[in-house]
Parts: structure tokens; sequence; C-alpha cells
């Protein structure tokens, strides 16, 4: 499996995940930070082993598997599995500078919330990403 990289181009896709138009009436698309961006939200929304070119040992296993924290006990066990989880997922992209990334697991009313900054290597830019067993946001910091 690949990881969208920092200077690809894809298909843009809307807030329902259908192809965006552009201008022209064609696909539009989008590339740099906006596509691994995209690219980053649609792998925290999916499930590992829900898509059918996976690797068959998991090793590259697309999508963070946020939903099998659905019904967790809430205690620091589990929110340090979900922080770990969420680490090694971001580790793939090696344009991110895991050392400025930063995480808080909280839990309220039922589900789980991580609070995620991250930056790419030699950049001063930040980007939050706001996961929680419930759904999912990735923006400028």
């Amino acid at each position: 499996m690949t990881i969208t990289g920092e200077d690809n181009t894809d298909i843009m896709l809307d807030n329902n995940g259908q192809p965006a138009t552009g201008k022209n009436g064609d696909f539009a698309t989008v590339s740099g930070d906006g596509c691994w961006m995209q690219d980053l939200r649609l792998e925290t929304a999916t499930e590992e082993g829900e898509l059918f070119y996976e690797d068959e040992d998991g090793n590259e296993a697309y999508g963070f598997g946020l939903v099998d924290f659905v019904h967790a006990e809430n205690d620091g066990f589990t929110q340090k599995e979900i922080e770990q989880r969420v680490n090694s997922k971001l580790a793939k992209r090696t344009y991110l500078d895991m050392a400025k990334t930063t995480q808080a697991v909280t839990y309220n009313n039922g589900i789980y919330y991580d609070n995620v900054f991250i930056a790419k290597n030699d950049s001063s830019d930040g980007y939050n990403l706001e996961l929680s067993t419930e759904n999912v946001e990735v923006g400028n910091g």
C-alpha cells in the first residue's frame, strides 16, 4: 500500500466523499498539502481491513480503526492504546515530523476524542486533527 506523499495529486473529494467538479466540468484535483491532508482525513475515517487491496499481513493497513474503541472501557490503558495507534498510523507518513506530534486523548459521554497536532519536516506550519469515535476533522493549526 502506498501512502499519499506531500507532492502527489489526486481527485478532489467533497464532504460526502464524492468527486468534486472543476471549472471545466471535469474532475477537480488537489495537490501538495491539500492532497495529503485529504488522504489523511480519508484514512482516519477508514477501518483497518476495509479496503480490498491491503497487503495480507496488514503491515501497511490503511485506516485508523477508531471504531474498535466505540464500546471500550474508559481507562488509561485504552487512552494510551488510542494514542499509540494514531501515532503508528501517522509515522508511516515520512514527511511528518513525529517529534512535533502531540496528542490529547479524552473521554466524554461514551465517546473518545483525540486532539492531534502534526507538522511537516522542516516546516513551521502545523495542522490539527480532531479525531473521535464518531467524527474526523483535519485543518490548519
